[in-house]
């Protein structure tokens, strides 16, 4: 988790220090309105960036507590005496199933179902892609989307209780966008990036709307990829003539970019906008430090850092 934090806490907390010092130096020199107006973006930058700094470590905390067994509160005796392997696998099919008796309710906890997911045993037979399609079956909220999406990764590894065929029949037959990246990334990590190009053909129809809000968030879906096909999707958008647009294209493609796409950025560099012209410099710097082969297959690292939030019992 150390490498996840690493990726994220510097980039922001380097954007908060370059927006605050390009302030404070159009604070000593304010003398016209452009230079206010230049200011007060500045200002709405770094209350930008300090709010999405707390929401990341707030995320961050959450994840590395699940994403590694961490138990965020004590365990009780009744949970240290039994056996959780037994306990998932007892539990499986009312955690997964359609059937749970009203009269004798079973709580289970997101641990819980993410073990019964992964867990095949002659008690529930089941495949994994059935055990996903009872469990969304019951509801596709946002809590079964997570529990689903670390039960992908946690299984990268394991190709004889997830084959591949099974990831793609599960990316083809979800919709939830952040599910269906996450199967992409952990086949990506398997080295096939086929269902990768795929999400980022989806995702980059975005890139085309009228509206720069969605374009925004077309940019911060490729983001999340992590992949360096996304970099050549976003490229484009170097160019808008929305400076919010412009900034987030040059955020998305230091999260998905290498050192080949350096030359992409380079003509943003003495950009008038100071915010454009700092972050373009401090997208090069990140970009230098990795080759032109990074990113071309996503690393644990990446999918943890993206996984859907799961909150702790």
């Amino acid at each position: 988790m150390n490498t996840t934090s690493q990726i994220i806490k510097p980039i922001l907390l380097s954007a908060l220090v370059g927006a605050a010092l390009t302030y404070g130096v159009l604070r000593l020199t304010a003398d016209d309105s452009l230079q206010h107006q230049q200011i007060t973006a500045l200002e709405n930058r770094i209350l930008d960036l300090e709010s999405l700094l707390t929401q990341k470590e707030q995320e961050l905390n959450r994840a590395r507590a699940f994403a590694f067994g961490f138990e965020p509160q004590a365990i009780s005796t009744e949970t240290k005496q039994a056996d959780p392997a037994l306990n998932a696998e007892k539990n499986a099919r009312p955690a997964l199933g359609n059937n749970v008796q009203e009269s004798n309710p079973v709580v289970v906890d997101n641990d819980q179902k993410v073990k019964a997911l992964s867990t095949i045993s002659d008690r529930d037979p089941r495949s994994f892609s059935d055990k996903v399609n009872d469990l969304l079956a019951t509801g596709s909220s946002a809590e079964n989307i997570a529990v689903v999406s670390k039960s992908v990764f946690d299984m990268a590894d394991n190709r004889e209780n997830l084959p591949d065929y099974e990831l793609e029949s599960l990316y083809h037959n979800q919709r939830n966008p952040d599910l269906k990246r996450v199967v992409a990334q952990v086949m990506s990590a398997r080295g096939d990036n086929s269902l990768m190009e795929k999400q980022i053909s989806d995702a980059q129809s975005g890139l085309k709307n009228a509206n720069p809000a969605e374009r925004q968030k077309a940019l911060v879906e490729l983001a999340k990829t992590h992949h360096a096909s996304a970099a050549t999707a976003i490229a484009p958008l170097l160019q808008d003539s929305d400076t919010g647009v412009k900034l987030d294209a040059l955020l998305a493609l230091r999260a998905t970019g290498n050192q080949s796409h350096i030359r992409l950025v380079e003509a943003l560099v003495n950009h008038p906008d100071p915010a454009v012209s700092w972050l373009a410099n401090d997208v090069i710097s990140n970009l230098q430090n990795l080759s032109d082969k990074a990113r071309t297959r996503i690393a644990s690292a990446d999918i943890v850092a993206e996984l859907p939030i799961m909150e702790a019992p």
